[in-house]
């Protein structure tokens, strides 16, 4: 099975899954608009239709709009939609730094024509809140990098404050657009539309909850941009996938793969059962589990098709064409000893590997020589959270998060791995999988709340580990795996709610999940 191919694909469903950093879209979009006939105060008119369209379908009753506008483009946008919602009878506000000040550009014009309609501004030094229903945050655009000015902080403030509904243009004002990073506050909205093209920050992390519903509108130059744009990654989910291949009709179960799964340390069976039981529900052919003595009955309990095992690692080693380490593994020195012994025998016999969990800290406390040996592996896959990731990096929690696409890049750059980095939009980057030498990600923008719970990490193990078992390469199992992953707990998530979802409830629909591509 080859590489699904989302970076090169350019039709108009697919570039609405492009991913760029802000300074692209600053830097094309005028031209972008020049090339389809579409002069730059058009596409701000475009901008606003648009955004009015997203408030109207969300909040069709909304009488009392207030429009929070800065001193730059977005800006426009945000007169623009003060105009269409004045015109369709709405009782509209705008409120900015200073009234007096003259805009530049096709802001001023939008500005000129909100008054030109009977509009007023008031400052936000004046600015009253008394029965507002709907606040549009037309305040900051991409352009910001640095700390926010105070007075733009304080209007930031005073909206999440009060919990209006908010409408968001472009990106919720405060919000590093490359990153996701409040400049160090940001709107808390629960509508973004964003124009051009989806901005890396917007989608994972953090942003994923400032921002709310993201929308995305093209602005109709899409397909120009994109023959001028650099692109940064794709967003992916299950649906939007290759088909997974057929499996032939004379197959048996040694054509799928065979799986060792090493973990459940004392105390700990849970987590490589979970991980075991999700790699043959995502369809490895034989599965075996190497655990710590005392927690072999109950990894092996009520599962029969897994094999258990506690001695002789090496022969299990041998026997398989796969390998996971890390649930329930622990630190201590059982632990090591596994970590090691897997360890020499890669350096014998490179085979598939995934590292998870605790397998991520030992790691990490590994010397360079063992470090070494995991660089040379061809199919390495590493699968840490932020904790596993800081220690890995050497940094805090709040630094990997800070920029969790750098980090991500950096832990596939250093260990020459294919690298995921858990979390809301869990960012994906490869080793050694570029366009014109340029890195790039993968962030999967499915999966919900309720899967912050204990062993989730564990199933996504071992279905990742499934996929390299039966032969698909690290970067797409990666892929795969996660975007599965994603639609199992959605799938849960739709018949029984985000409360209260386990990570054992995922295994039916995930085996549903996986034969549905």
């Amino acid at each position: 099975m080859t590489l699904p191919n989302l970076l090169t694909n350019k039709s108009a469903a697919s570039l609405a899954h492009n991913i760029v950093c802000a300074e692209q879209v600053r830097r094309f979009e005028s031209e972008a608009a020049m090339v389809v006939g579409c002069s730059l105060y058009q596409l701000m008119e475009r901008a606003g239709e648009a955004a009015f369209d997203v408030l109207d379908s969300h909040w069709p009753n909304t009488k009392n709009i207030l429009v929070i506008a800065g001193n730059g483009n977005n800006a426009g946008d945000g007169y623009v939609v003060a105009s269409l919602a004045l015109s369709k009878g709405a009782q509209v506000i705008v409120a900015c730094e200073d009234p007096t000040r003259v805009l530049g550009g096709d802001a001023q014009r939008a500005q000129s024509e909100w008054l030109a309609a009977g509009g007023e501004l008031v400052s936000f030094a004046d600015m009253e809140f008394e029965g507002v229903d709907l606040v549009v945050d037309a305040l900051l655009g991409t352009g910001v990098a640095g700390p926010v000015k105070e007075s733009f902080q304080n209007i930031i403030l005073a909206i999440n404050d009060k919990n209006f509904p908010v409408l968001s243009l472009d990106l919720p004002s405060g919000m590093n657009a490359d990153t996701g990073t409040p400049l160090p506050v940001c709107i808390n909205a629960d509508i973004t539309i964003t124009f051009v093209a989806i901005k890396a920050g917007l989608v994972t992390g953090k942003a994923k909850s400032l921002c709310g519903i993201l929308k995305f509108n093209d602005l109709g130059i899409g397909p120009s941009f994109f023959e001028l744009a650099t692109l940064q990654g794709k967003t992916v989910n299950w649906n939007r996938l290759q088909p997974l291949t057929p499996r032939l009709p004379h197959a048996n179960k040694g054509h799928f793969g065979k799986l060792l799964c090493i973990g459940g340390n004392v105390g700990m069976p849970g987590a490589i059962r979970l991980s075991a039981e999700a790699a043959l529900r995502t369809g490895t052919g034989l599965v075996k589990v190497f655990c710590h003595e005392s927690s072999a009955a109950l990894v092996g309990a009520t599962r029969p098709e897994l094999m258990v095992t506690t001695s002789d690692l090496q022969e299990a080693l041998d026997w398989c064409t796969s390998i996971i380490i890390g649930p329930g593994l622990g630190r201590d020195t059982w632990a090591t000893k596994q970590f090691q012994a897997v360890i020499a025998h890669l350096e014998q016999q490179h085979k598939p590997l995934v590292i998870d969990a605790d397998g991520l800290n030992l790691l990490a406390l590994s010397d360079e020589y063992t470090k070494n040996v995991v660089r040379e592996l061809p199919h390495c896959i590493l699968t840490p959270h932020p904790g596993e990731a800081c220690r890995l990096l050497n940094q805090s929690i709040k630094d990997v998060e800070a920029d969790r696409y750098t980090s991500c890049q950096t832990l596939a750059l250093s260990f020459k791995a294919t690298s995921l980095l858990k979390g809301a939009g869990t960012v994906i980057c490869t080793n050694s999988h570029k366009v014109d030498d340029r890195q790039l990600f993968w962030v999967c923008d499915g999966g919900n709340p309720g899967m912050a719970t204990a062993g989730m990490g564990d199933l996504l193990t071992g279905i990742i580990g499934s996929l390299s078992a039966q032969g698909i390469p690290p970067q797409q199992a990666t892929i795969y795996g996660v975007c599965a992953h994603a639609e199992a707990a959605d799938k849960v998530a739709r018949e029984y709610g985000e409360r209260g979802m386990i990570a054992s409830d995922l295994l039916p629909a995930l085996r549903a999940t996986i034969n549905s591509l």
